[in-house]
C-alpha cells in the first residue's frame, strides 16, 4: 500500500483503533469525530494492540483515549505507534439542515472504469510502460482486495496515474495547486457485520492518498522527495451509521505546502450528495537528502 518496507499503510491503524473503540462503547452512540498523531512506523510483521481508556461519558457523549502500540521484539516493551482520541454522541434533532458539495462536476461511478481498466487503457494508448503498469500494481494492488475504486476521469489522479505518469499534462494543469482536485467513487468489497467495521472502513478509505495528494497534483511521486508521510489526521462524521458497501464519492484537494510539511483533506458524499464525512491531514513532504545537502 505506497511502501517499499515492511511498514503498515497507516489507514489500518485508523480503522483497529476506532474499531476497538467501538467494542467499548455504549449501544446509541455513533463516532463523530476521530483526531490522532502518527508517533512512528508501524511494522506489518509484528502484531498491533489497541487499548481505549474512557475520557468522559455523559447522557450525550462518550469519549476514549486509544493508544496503538507494538511490542519491541528486542526487548518485549510496547512502543506507542498513534494515539487517537474518539468522540461518540447519540442522535439528536437537527435544527438546521444543509451539506457542501463537490468543488466540481464528476461523473456518476456507472460512467467510470475501475483502476485495472484505467491502467490497462493508458498502456495500450503508449501513455504509460508496462514497467510502471507493474509498478503500479505492486504499490496498490492491494487495495483492490478491501474495496472497489472507479476514479472519475475529470480528476487529476485519474489522468496521470496518482502522479505516477509525472509527464502527462492534465485537463487541470492552469490551475493552481489549491484549484486542483481528484475524485472517486469507493465502496467495500465485503458485507460488513457491526456499526463498528462500517466505521473502521471510512476511516481507512479517507486516509487513502492524502500524504502524497500533493505529489499527484504537481507532477511528482515518492522517488522525487526523501519522505512523504501522514503526521496527523482529523475525521469528522457527519452521517451515522453511513453503508460502506454502498457507493459513495471520495473527493481530495490540497490546502498548503511549505517547511517541510503538506495540508491535505478528502471528502465523502453519498449517491444522493450528501456529506458523510472529511479527514484532514498534515504530512512530512522531506526534500530529498542529496538536494538538501546542496
Amino acid at each position: 500500500m505506497g511502501n517499499s518496507a515492511p511498514i503498515a499503510y497507516g489507514g489500518y491503524a485508523i480503522a483497529l483503533a476506532i474499531h476497538a473503540a467501538y467494542k467499548t462503547t455504549p449501544d446509541g452512540f455513533h463516532l463523530h469525530s476521530a483526531l490522532g498523531h502518527y508517533l512512528r512506523p508501524v511494522s506489518t510483521e509484528i502484531n498491533l494492540i489497541c487499548t481505549p481508556v474512557k475520557l468522559r461519558q455523559s447522557k450525550s457523549f462518550v469519549s476514549y483515549r486509544v493508544a496503538v502500540e507494538q511490542n519491541n521484539p528486542s526487548t518485549g516493551q510496547p512502543h506507542l505507534c498513534m494515539e487517537l482520541l474518539a468522540d461518540f454522541h447519540t442522535d439528536e434533532p437537527s435544527v438546521l439542515t444543509f451539506s457542501s458539495k463537490p468543488t466540481r462536476s464528476y461523473s456518476h461511478w456507472r460512467d467510470c472504469v475501475p483502476w485495472d481498466r484505467l491502467v490497462e487503457d493508458l498502456v495500450k494508448a503508449e501513455k504509460i510502460t508496462e514497467p510502471l503498469f507493474r509498478a503500479f500494481h505492486t504499490l496498490f494492488g492491494l487495495s483492490r482486495g478491501l474495496y472497489e475504486g472507479r476514479p472519475c476521469p475529470e480528476g487529476v489522479a485519474a489522468q496521470n496515474l496518482l502522479g505516477m505518469a509525472k509527464t502527462i499534462k492534465t485537463s487541470q494543469e492552469e490551475l493552481s495547486p489549491t484549484e486542483k482536485s481528484s475524485a472517486d467513487w469507493v465502496r467495500v468489497q465485503h458485507p460488513l457485520q457491526t456499526e463498528g467495521e462500517e466505521i473502521a472502513s471510512l476511516g481507512f478509505i479517507m486516509d487513502g492518498i492524502l500524504a502524497f495528494l500533493p505529489l499527484a497534483h504537481n507532477h511528482m511521486f515518492f522517488d522525487d522527495v526523501g519522505a512523504c508521510s501522514s503526521l496527523d489526521f482529523a475525521l469528522r462524521i457527519f452521517t451515522p451509521r453511513p453503508k460502506m458497501d454502498e457507493w459513495h464519492l471520495r473527493e481530495i484537494i490540497n490546502h498548503h505546502a511549505g517547511n517541510g510539511r503538506t495540508y491535505s483533506e478528502s471528502k465523502l458524499w453519498d449517491e444522493g450528495g450528501n456529506l458523510v464525512a472529511s479527514m484532514t491531514q498534515k504530512s512530512i513532504l522531506r526534500v530529498p537528502a542529496k538536494a538538501a545537502r546542496m
